[in-house]
C-alpha cells in the first residue's frame, strides 16, 4: 500500500534550530502518480534546543477510504545534541482496516526495551537481539536528528542506527548541494533550497520469505529519499521530501507551518 511508504518520509517533516522553548506545527500532504495519498500533521516542542517532544499523525486521503482505511500515529521524546539524538520513549500505533498494531520503545543506559500489541512472536523478536538494539533510536527521533541541524554548519551529516520495534537499519545523511524549487500549489514555499540525501541500509530483522519486491523494507535493498529545506518564518524546515520506491517516486509536501513561543 503506497500510503505506508510515506511514513518514514512524513516522520522527516520536522523543524530545525530553536534556541528557546517553542512549539512548531506542520501540516503535510503525500502524493504518488499525481494523486493525493495521505495527509497529516506534526506537533513538535523543543525546549532550549535540547529537549524535544513530538507527535506525528497521518492517515490516507479521504478518497482512499473507498478502498481501505489507514492511520498511523507516533509520539517520541528525548534530548538532542547536534547532530546526535537520545530518545527516552517512543510509541507508534498503526491501524489498517480493523487491524491495530502498537509498538512502544523505552530507553535507558543504552538499552532498548520493546512492547508490542499484539505480542510479537519469539521467532520474529529474536531477529533483532538486545545487543543489536543497543545505542539505537526510534524512527521519529531519527527524523529529528536528521533535520535539527538543517540551519547550521553541520547540516545533512550523520548516521543514525534505527530500531522500529521490528527491524534494525542505518539511516545516513549527506549534503547534496542546492536546487531552485519552483512555486507549486502543493507546497507552501519555493526558492533556492538546500538538498539532503537520506539513505536507509538494512541491518537485521528483515525476513527473506516475507520481504517481497513490492515492499519498502527488503533484505539487502537500500532505499533513499531526498529532502529540500527552506527558511520559513526564520526557521529552516523541510518543504519537500521525495521517496524512491519500486513503483517510482512519491512526494511529501509541507502545506503549513506555524511557530508558537
Amino acid at each position: 500500500m503506497h500510503v505506508r511508504r510515506f511514513l518514514a518520509a512524513a516522520g522527516l517533516l520536522l523543524v530545525a534550530g530553536a534556541a528557546r522553548a517553542e512549539t512548531w506545527q506542520l501540516t503535510f500532504e503525500a502524493y504518488g502518480g499525481g494523486l493525493p495519498l495521505a495527509t497529516g500533521g506534526l506537533r513538535l516542542t523543543v525546549d532550549g534546543g535540547k529537549q524535544y517532544d513530538a507527535r506525528l499523525e497521518s492517515a490516507n486521503a479521504s478518497w482512499f477510504n473507498m478502498l481501505t482505511r489507514f492511520r498511523y500515529d507516533a509520539e517520541a521524546a528525548g534530548t538532542v545534541s547536534n547532530p546526535s539524538v537520545a530518545p527516552l520513549r517512543f510509541r507508534g500505533e498503526r491501524n489498517l482496516r480493523a487491524k491495530r498494531e502498537v509498538t512502544a520503545l523505552n530507553y535507558g543506559a543504552g538499552a532498548v526495551s520493546v512492547h508490542t500489541e499484539p505480542p510479537m512472536n519469539p521467532e520474529k523478536a529474536s531477529l533483532v537481539p538486545e545487543s543489536a538494539r543497543r545505542g539505537s533510536v526510534d524512527p521519529l527521533s531519527a527524523g529529528i536528528g536528521v533535520v535539527v541541524t538543517a540551519g547550521g554548519p553541520v547540516a545533512c551529516t550523520g548516521t543514525y542506527p534505527v530500531y522500529d520495534g521490528r527491524r534494525r537499519y542505518d539511516i545516513t545523511v549527506r549534503p547534496a548541494g542546492t536546487e531552485m524549487l519552483e512555486p507549486s500549489k502543493r507546497r507552501m514555499a519555493s526558492g533556492l533550497a538546500k538538498r539532503c540525501v537520506v539513505s536507509l541500509k538494512p541491518v537485521a530483522g528483515f525476513q527473506v520469505d516475507k520481504d517481497r519486491p513490492n515492499r519498502f523494507f527488503v533484505q539487502g535493498q537500500e532505499r533513499s529519499a531526498t529532502l529540500w529545506f527552506l527558511p520559513v518564518q526564520g526557521r529552516t524546515i523541510p518543504v519537500q521530501v521525495e521517496v524512491e520506491t519500486d513503483f517510482g517516486s512519491f512526494f511529501v509536501h509541507t502545506t503549513g507551518f506555524t511557530v508558537t513561543p
